[in-house]
């Protein structure tokens, strides 16, 4: 199973949330996890080398893909052989269009899409839209509003609800602005973090359930967060 964090417009917290991800499935699944950073700052493989240094045992290993390739799967074979893995292979790219991602864009059984309701987010997130349809991607997109405020009326939330939805799957619960997000690491979800991403990526975890024929097994039960729940939005 390939599943891809991808968007046109970095600062939408895609590799906040891949990250989040791939430790929220590995506290939850016995599937094993490969993380691949495509992104050309390898912010995701740099935090998981610095977090070498933390007295906590490794959940994944990272890989940089494609830093001297121009076409990394350019044989489809490995791309092909990651796709029907039973394992969970996640794929964080950069945050803007380029011809070497468009293999994966193709093959990846899920694209996962972070986004803001600000005007250029917005209008990148339908580039993105639009660059999937003309490479004919069959990948199940899924969108995620990321830094959600919810003291905040966002006018253009209905109709790009509404556009979204025509392309995928809108997640229905976001993932709030929260300050604990920017101090994750690699090696786990602490308490607040947890409760930040886990009502988003249960829903993440069924649609996938639902439309792929490998299932991210949830078999491991997941503990209450002994943490208490943040009164302040910012935490």
């Amino acid at each position: 199973m390939i599943i891809t964090f991808a968007t046109q417009k970095g600062g939408t917290g895609k590799t906040t949330l891949a990250v989040a991800f791939a430790n929220y499935i590995s506290a939850i699944s016995e599937r094993k996890i490969n993380v691949f950073d495509f992104d050309y700052q390898k912010s995701f493989y740099h935090k998981w080398k610095e977090d070498e240094l933390l007295d906590i045992p490794k959940l994944y290993d990272v890989e940089i893909i494609g830093e001297e390739d121009e076409q990394p799967f350019s044989d489809f074979e490995t791309l092909i052989n990651l796709k029907e893995s039973d394992e969970i292979n996640l794929f964080d790219l950069a945050g803007t269009l380029d011809a070497k991602y468009s293999d994966l864009l193709i093959y990846s059984d899920f694209i996962v899409t972070p986004f803001e309701y600000s005007d250029v987010s917005v209008k990148s997130t339908l580039v993105f839209i639009n660059m999937l349809g003309l490479l004919e991607s069959e990948a199940e997109r899924i969108f995620i509003r990321s830094k959600y405020d919810k003291g905040y009326k966002y006018l253009n939330q209905e109709a790009m609800d509404i556009e979204l939805a025509k392309y995928g799957m809108l997640l229905p619960s976001p993932v709030f602005k929260r300050n604990c997000l920017q101090t994750i690491n690699t090696r786990s979800l602490i308490g607040k973090q947890k409760y930040a991403v886990e009502h988003t990526f249960d829903e993440l975890i069924k649609y996938i359930n639902e439309t792929s024929k490998i299932k991210i097994q949830v078999i491991k039960k997941r503990e209450k967060i002994k943490d208490s729940i943040p009164t302040n939005d910012n935490d």
